[in-house]
């Protein structure tokens, strides 16, 4: 089971709920520029490309150890792909969406239904709603040290 993050659109368009599943992103990790300019965070994605052309002048301008190179950018990726998709998560805030909550589920499709179905009264006459969970802090330090 993994845990999603739900978030809606500011016009509360169901075809524009964005499920985000929280943990590693492997994709994140090889594709780093790619996988920020594909979910749109252009800034992020130009942070990810300087650091990486840094890197590259620092090998190849500087002189130093093509290992330690290949070392910072393997470390640069991983730190990405831990901080991904916290980093989509407050892309998406910032456009205005809003954390709906916490859905634990076995998949996305699931995790949508689920939410979905949270929602809509049940056959009972009774509502099932799915409870908000507090999102995290907006002054968190990328995730890797706890809440200041």
């Amino acid at each position: 089971m993994a845990l999603f993050t739900i978030l809606e659109a500011p016009d509360h368009k169901s075809d524009r709920l964005v499920v985000v599943r929280d943990g590693f992103s492997a994709s994140a990790l090889i594709f780093t520029v790619f996988w920020a300019l594909w979910h749109r965070m252009w800034v992020i994605s130009a942070i990810l490309f300087a650091l990486f052309v840094a890197t590259a002048l620092l090998v190849n301008v500087l002189g130093i150890n093509s290992t330690l190179g290949s070392v910072l950018e393997i470390a640069i990726g991983l730190i990405f792909g831990f901080e991904a998709r916290g980093l989509y998560i407050r892309s998406l805030e910032k456009a205005g969406y809003h954390t709906a909550g916490l859905i634990e589920a076995s998949s996305r499709e699931a995790a949508e239904l689920s939410y979905f179905m949270g929602r809509q009264p049940s056959r009972m006459g009774m509502s099932t709603a799915v409870a908000p969970i507090r999102a995290p802090a907006a002054h968190d330090t990328l995730g890797l040290f706890g809440n200041v």
